[in-house]
């Protein structure tokens, strides 16, 4: 190897100040995502860095014949597994300390699928949208879970090419192809986004982009200009600021959107130290030092984030955020100079099998919390029947047909002539254990009752939501199976509000037309009246249709929100909040009225829970007789539609 090739490897610490770039815009998103709607791209920043610097590593060393895989991977522990285990072990004990059993159960899932760089498959696997993710303490060890699933098989690739005398830029950039279509086809073709966001096999492309960068800046001799590298600096970074603002939780990304901060921080890294951009911006002192942090400030500052929101009765205040951010370099501070620096003091073999031994059993305690056998303090209150009810649904789990059938009264075909279809999303699947308790009582009714729903999928053709492309197959054959002849009783039900929030990508399509449905009222029109048409083409088939409309839906009325766990209020006492009826209304009142009008313009039949479940005096209560009636903000619990829900009963005791 050249001493110019051998110069390049010294430490740059304007990829350190590249590392700021990318923390900063992951942090910021998080704490104010109207700012830098597209932050979450530090993330593929931080991707193509740790290709770059690791692969040169790895390629110097296999040139110089001094790999060891051993070695490789101990030196891997060192880096990622003394902040990592630090931060696990402060949120399992705030966890233990804050949540709820049920919560708990998922907290210790992800400790142990953090420590085994599993968590982005465990994310996938629970259908976690990265965008709408929810209080997920350990959300961002995702990105950890991508790059050391990278780092199981890159290594292994590199020493085969080198012992067999294969071209390894071939090789890499075969396998960057094969990764960048494979999440091209996920995205565009099958619109699986979790997938194509979470896991390893749709984002290796990123990493190996910098393992391709570090393999030709080792054996490449082709020097550019300065007046090229410089070119090539700022080009990478209005990349990048490019990506931020233009980039955002409605793209289909990563895709062909990723190429944006891709190659932005390949142009930055490849143009070297020198240039204007990279040598007095990014090699500013201050700069370079929240580099060197930035890994424990991507561990600390979602953590903190979702236990604020757990914590403080107004977590989005301006003053709280600050506070996060404030405590999140706080700590990464102390982390770096406490545990990071420390260990390196440390024999190598010795601090590895200690990592190693505390991370086990932190798996253990991990398990035991998933499996129950470790509870969180909340359990020692009588809070028994509040995380009973977050449990509480009997409608099975992606069963896209049930059907209740009672009596004898068959036709030629072995189905009963009197077909009841319940069809929607989980907002009719609520009302399955009722109907069938009906059923069960009364064994002389002659009907067949049959729920066909798609959990999630609005029910109005030309109604598409953002990655379930299962929902448009759903539609078509839904409405196809409503119009048998057999069919004499459509009831249709769905959270008819819940599609128009900023946080659910719904959007109406047709040959002429695409708009999102909280963006566009143009789409909100079209589809009323794509509803009017499907409704009325039913009831010209001479069936009875039934349109019910939302329950009253809110935090408040989610069991474990009536919970207090602030730190300003007892902890663990119950606060009991119910909803008004009349602010129901009138939250959305103009769309309500419009749904209402076009289901009786089409000759279609009302049925709104708000006068069942409201009271005269016009609350609408989140408990009965002291247990919550809710599965959580949006659900009520299947125990309590199975005794109580009654509004539906003449569906199927009527004659």
């Amino acid at each position: 190897m050249s001493l110019n090739n051998i110069n390049k490897l010294l430490y740059r610490p304007d990829i350190d100040g590249l590392r700021a770039v990318a923390v900063f815009f992951v942090v910021i998103y998080h704490l104010f995502p109207s700012k830098i709607p597209g932050g979450f791209i530090g993330v593929d920043i931080f991707f193509v860095i740790s290709g770059f610097l690791i692969s040169t590593n790895i390629f110097k060393n296999l040139d110089n014949n001094t790999f060891l895989i051993s070695d490789f991977y101990m030196r891997r522990v060192l880096r990622i597994f003394p902040a990592l285990i630090l931060v696990i072990m402060t949120t399992l004990l705030l966890g233990w300390l804050i949540l709820f059993e049920r919560e708990f159960v998922y907290l210790g899932k992800h400790i142990a699928g953090g420590i085994g760089f599993v968590s982005n498959e465990l994310q996938w696997r629970e259908s976690v949208d990265y965008f709408n993710s929810g209080l997920r303490p350990l959300l961002n060890l995702w990105s950890l879970g991508v790059e050391e699933q990278f780092y199981l098989l890159w290594p292994f690739i590199a020493i085969v090419s080198w012992k067999f005398k294969r071209n390894f830029l071939k090789i890499m950039i075969l396998l960057f192809l094969i990764s960048f279509i494979t999440n091209i086809i996920l995205l565009y073709l099958f619109e699986m986004i979790s997938e194509s966001y979470l896991m390893t096999v749709s984002r290796f492309w990123e990493l190996a982009a910098g393992g391709i960068l570090g393999y030709l800046t080792l054996y490449k001799r082709n020097e550019s200009s300065e007046r090229i590298n410089n070119i090539k600096s700022i080009f990478g970074i209005i990349l990048l600021i490019l990506s931020v603002f233009l980039i955002n939780s409605d793209k289909m990304f990563p895709g062909f959107w990723a190429l944006m901060p891709v190659i932005g921080a390949y142009l930055i890294i490849s143009s070297g130290r020198k240039p204007i951009v990279n040598r007095y911006f990014l090699s500013n002192k201050y700069i370079v030092y929240i580099g060197l942090i930035s890994y424990p400030i991507y561990l600390w500052h979602w953590p903190l984030i979702v236990f604020n929101k757990y914590l403080f009765p107004n977590p989005s205040a301006f003053l709280n955020l600050i506070c996060v951010l404030i405590l999140t370099l706080l700590l990464s501070v102390l982390t770096f100079y406490f545990v990071e620096n420390p260990i390196k003091k440390v024999n190598k073999k010795t601090a590895v099998y200690s990592l190693i031994s505390v991370s086990i059993l932190l798996v253990i305690i991990g398990v035991g919390g998933y499996k129950g056998k470790i509870k969180p303090y909340s359990s020692q209150f009588e809070l028994q029947s509040y995380n009973d009810a977050v449990k509480d649904w009997d409608y099975p789990p992606k069963f896209l047909h049930k059907s209740f059938y009672n009596g004898s009264s068959l036709n030629q075909n072995g189905v009963y002539k009197d077909k009841i279809l319940f069809m929607g999303d989980s907002n009719i699947e609520q009302y399955a254990p009722r109907i069938e308790k009906i059923l069960i009582d009364n064994p002389s009714i002659k009907k067949s009752t049959i729920f066909f729903t798609g959990s999630g999928c609005y029910p109005i053709k030309n109604v598409k939501i953002r990655g379930k492309l299962s929902c448009q197959k759903y539609l078509q054959d839904v409405y196809d199976y409503a119009e048998d002849p057999q069919v004499q009783t459509v009831v249709i039900g769905s959270e008819w509000l819940g599609y128009l929030k900023e946080d659910v990508k719904a959007y109406y399509e047709n040959e002429h037309f695409i708009g999102f449905l909280r963006k566009s009222p143009v789409a909100v029109d079209k589809m009323l009246n794509e509803f009017e048409l499907s409704l009325k083409r039913l009831v010209d088939l001479k069936k009875s249709v039934y349109v019910i409309l939302n329950i009253p839906r809110g935090e408040v009325l989610s069991p474990l929100h009536m919970i207090n766990r602030s730190i300003f209020n007892d902890r663990f006492s119950i606060n009991i909040q119910n909803v008004s009826k009349v602010d129901i209304i009138n939250s959305k009142n103009s769309f309500l009225k419009r749904l209402k009008n076009v289901v009786i313009e089409a000759g279609a039949q009302v049925i709104d829970p708000l006068d069942y479940l409201c009271g005269k005096d016009s609350i609408c209560p989140s408990t009965y007789e002291n247990k919550p009636i809710y599965k959580d903000a949006g659900h009520l619990r299947a125990s309590f539609v199975r005794e109580h829900i009654t509004y539906l009963d003449f569906l199927i005791l009527q004659k």
